[in-house]
């Protein structure tokens, strides 16, 4: 289980359909790693002035992890066919990101453990079922006491026996069967029972949302996997160290931005797809406008299921106080088009965005800065101290960084 990831699960992710051998990764960090960058899939061959990076086989990516490491080169193996399946060349910094944040996130654990998971749980239980009356405590008591068809254990059994996600969510899975089986409609509390254990509340209830050793959000491997794709099979898949890692990189990897240094990839991969860019943006809007805010990512509110809300963020609002103090000639109704697309590359290409970067450079005489680390506190029950993206993205690069000195030191020699 992640300490650093909660935020995975509330933010919107949008995927972008990938179109083929679209988008190439170039690979082209410094040779301390500090540089990175994307362009267009299906582009040529890469600058005369800028040879192309090396491309690392599976004994040396081996060499990158801990030397006590169970099965290095299964892990390599597994990290450079998620790299080929996104058409990322196994690039050491490409490789070195992986790594990192699979070490950052579950020590190179398949399937990590949870401390306190069975509380967790059942604490969450018991709260949903408190707030349906004493019916709803009666229900959940009863579903507890029932086992599934396969199982010798109840599942409250199973639930005080509760160690990683893969167990949870396995859980969820055959208790929500045994409601199907044990509930039928003619059951006087059948409304009662539906609203705690319907598959969709009952994956409200599940305070696991992400999976595996890159501790990836399940929404977003199920975004990436498609409406075709079996969900079942897909939630499995991220208790593998294959399926974890090919969504992990997915999710890491599979998206183009200007950072100058992997660090905000990484806090991206905390925050949210573009936090880091959409953060520097907000700051900026901040200094013209004299609203204060947060920069976190979103000039957009968002619900629990990762869309939209109607309500006007704070961001938003000073977005539109910008607008009528700089840019008049900018319609409301752009404005609010173009923030619709904060999670996409393209939103760097619309109007809004544009203004913003050109209004501050006019007004401040400073060169506005592509990408900040976001300001966001994480939240959630697994969590002992306050974290913040920010130190889950420098503990991240710390990792990287020591990685891409190994990658030196084994080409040294």
């Amino acid at each position: 289980m992640e300490v650093p990831s909660p935020r995975q699960s509330r933010t919107p992710e949008r995927v972008t359909p990938r179109g083929g051998r679209r988008r190439a990764w170039l690979g082209l960090f410094a040779v301390l790693g500090t540089m990175s960058a994307c362009a267009s899939r299906g582009a040529g061959a890469a600058s005369p002035s800028i040879p192309p990076p090396p491309r690392l086989s599976a004994s040396q990516v081996a060499k990158l992890m801990p030397p006590k490491l169970a099965d290095r080169e299964g892990w390599a193996r597994d990290v450079l066919a998620a790299l080929e399946v996104e058409d990322l060349a196994p690039s050491p910094p490409a490789v070195c990101s992986v790594l990192a944040v699979i070490e950052q996130e579950s020590g190179y654990k398949v399937d990590p453990a949870v401390p306190g998971l069975p509380r967790m749980v059942r604490t969450r239980l018991e709260e949903h079922a408190g707030k349906l009356g004493p019916l709803g405590r009666k229900v959940l008591d009863s579903v507890l006491e029932g086992k599934a068809k396969s199982s010798k254990l109840t599942f409250n059994a199973r639930l005080n026996a509760l160690r990683t996600e893969r167990d949870l969510d396995r859980l969820f899975r055959d208790m929500l069967a045994y409601y199907e089986d044990e509930y039928p409609s003619a059951f006087k509390v059948v409304d009662l029972a539906s609203g705690l254990f319907a598959s969709g509340r009952l994956a409200e209830l599940n305070p696991v949302t992400t999976a595996g050793s890159m501790q990836v959000s399940v929404r977003y491997a199920m975004q990436k996997a498609g409406r075709s794709a079996d969900l079942t099979e897909v939630r499995e898949s991220l208790y593998t160290r294959a399926g974890g890692v090919r969504y992990g990189t997915a999710r890491l990897l599979g998206y183009e931005a200007a950072y100058p240094e992997p660090l905000f990839r990484f806090a991206d991969y905390n925050a949210g797809v573009y936090a880091s860019r959409n953060a520097a943006l907000q700051s900026q809007v901040s200094r013209l406008t004299g609203h204060p805010l947060a920069p976190d990512g979103d000039f957009q509110l968002y619900d629990k299921q990762g869309e939209p809300r109607s309500q006007d963020s704070k961001s938003l609002q000073a977005l539109l106080a910008f607008r009528q103090r700089y840019t008049p000639d900018l319609s409301e109704r752009t404005v609010r088009r173009d923030v619709g697309r904060e999670k996409e590359a393209a939103f760097e290409t619309t109007d809004t965005f544009r203004a913003v970067k050109r209004v501050y450079q006019r007004e401040t005489g400073e060169s506005p800065a592509y990408a900040q680390l976001p300001r966001v506190t994480l939240q959630s029950p697994k969590l002992k101290r306050e974290l913040t993206t920010a130190w889950f993205a420098r503990s991240v690069d710390r990792r990287f960084q020591q990685c891409m000195a190994r990658y030196q030191a084994t080409t040294a020699k």
